[in-house]
């Protein structure tokens, strides 16, 4: 594995050969995850790759990624809407790419991430987790589920209550579908040969447009119920609906709120139930870790329900939520556009390429990580988990766009991870090929199939 040194100015970065035309397309559509794990293996921190006509290049550094998010943002920008999320997201807060309306919207919004507002939605998570156990105690003991679906809606259940007090649950069965649709066509676009219209017929396209018009359905449903009910929650659907124009006072367009809404609707649940689902799947590989983890459960609960307020007493359940995290980060890399020629690290990226910042080889990077493919939580107890650089860890980004709802995840992973634990041990089902699948976050491939086992 070679480190991070200085290069000949303009020198091309190192990278498999590929085929002609189409270059490592096809690699990247096949396993996109492994493809990245094994040239960062084979040629080091910055790999450069070739997708029919363009150029991507994969860096896996925390000093590269403090250059690309932090020091050179500026160089380094948000994808075009028509490649990336905005297909599906439109102008939100995750993908807005002006500077200028990007701040106003996470000024206005980031009030409802502060940790002391979290906090006081505790009841909320805790009653979601409740509702998802409360349905496994009618199963008898060793039923068979899809954990990583019973993630996503329990997850969804949290985000619709806290950020919209509303209840969904009854479209959980349309929501994921939609969202797995969307996120699979971006995800295939971005590393397509060619763009067509979204609007051309081809059933690609008609799939996508058919689980966005399910989204938006669901979106103006909620925005116009609290329209018509004309009372206030204190949540952030309220404070989207009073924000005003600091110009001309108008306040936002239909089309503005649906953007902000869909972002937090989809991004707030699907990415910490894919965390949840990868926890179960390395604890069930790990019964001495799941052993110790109710260990600290029982000791400090005594058979209660956890709280939020239990969060800081429980440090193992944090330290395993954090190695979960770690060795699977929900988006395993963030892609940037170079819109002119630069450097880094004296290799030369060309003007209108890509850059794949890797979060998932940052993450395993074996100058900062110890055994780094080894679950072990014990690296995240006392002062162990410091490390030379702070973006060795960075599973919500960094910079100033990092994730805005870093402290809900926590919070709601970390609680939910408790609850289960406490009241079910979780088995793989024998026989089944566990894989991960990038479609923007990274998920178990075809779902996680495991029995549920009642402790009590």
């Amino acid at each position: 594995m070679s480190t991070i040194v200085a290069n000949t100015p303009g020198k091309e970065a190192p990278g498999p050969r590929g085929e002609w035309l189409v270059g490592n397309m096809r690699d990247f559509r096949r396993d996109s995850l492994g493809t990245l794990a094994q040239s960062f293996a084979t040629y080091g921190d910055i790999v450069k790759f070739k997708l029919g006509g363009r150029v991507l290049h994969m860096v896996a550094h925390p000093e590269l990624a403090q250059e690309v998010l932090i020091d050179r943002s500026s160089e380094f920008v948000k994808m075009p809407k028509h490649q990336g999320l905005g297909l599906m997201l439109g102008n939100g807060l995750i993908t807005n790419d002006n500077h200028e309306s990007w701040l106003t919207q996470r000024r206005m919004m980031q009030p409802m991430f502060h940790r002391q507002r979290l906090v006081a939605m505790g009841d909320k998570m805790v009653a979601a987790g409740e509702r998802m156990i409360g349905r496994w105690q009618a199963w008898p003991d060793g039923e068979t589920v899809n954990i990583a679906e019973e993630m996503m809606q329990v997850t969804l259940d949290i985000i619709t209550q806290t950020m919209f007090s509303a209840d969904v649950l009854s479209e959980a069965g349309r929501v994921g579908p939609a969202v797995a649709t969307t996120t699979h066509f971006v995800s295939k676009r971005g590393v397509g040969p060619i763009q067509l219209p979204v609007s051309w017929p081809t059933p690609n396209n008609r799939a996508f447009r058919q689980a966005t018009q399910t989204l938006d359905e669901i979106v103006y449903r909620l925005i116009n119920q609290r329209r018509a009910e004309g009372t206030t929650h204190g949540d952030l659907l309220d404070m989207l609906l009073e924000a005003r124009d600091a110009d001309n006072g108008e306040s936002m367009s239909n089309q503005q709120l649906r953007d902000e809404v869909l972002t937090i609707f989809a991004a707030g649940h699907e990415t910490t139930a894919n965390t949840l689902s990868w926890a179960w799947y390395m604890l069930a590989q790990h019964p001495e870790v799941m052993a110790r983890l109710q260990a600290e459960l029982d000791s400090v609960l005594e058979g209660r329900t956890p709280t939020i307020a239990d969060l800081p007493n429980l440090p193992y359940t944090q330290q395993v939520f954090n190695e979960v995290l770690r060795l699977y980060p929900a988006a395993p890399s963030i892609p940037r556009l170079v819109p002119r020629e630069t450097t880094l690290r004296g290799y030369t990226l060309p003007a209108k390429s890509m850059i794949l910042l890797s979060i998932y080889n940052i993450q395993r990077h074996p100058e900062f990580w110890s055994d780094p493919n080894t679950f072990n939580p014990d690296r995240w107890a006392g002062d162990n988990h410091k490390r030379q650089h702070r973006l060795a860890f960075m599973p919500f980004s960094a910079g100033p766009r990092i994730c805005i709802g870093n402290n809900l995840a926590l919070m709601e992973g970390q609680l939910l991870l408790a609850m289960v634990a406490q009241y079910a041990d979780l088995r793989l089902v024998p026989g089944q090929q566990v894989k991960p699948e990038v479609a923007v976050t990274m998920r178990p491939k075809d779902g996680l199939q495991m029995t549920i086992h009642p402790r009590h």
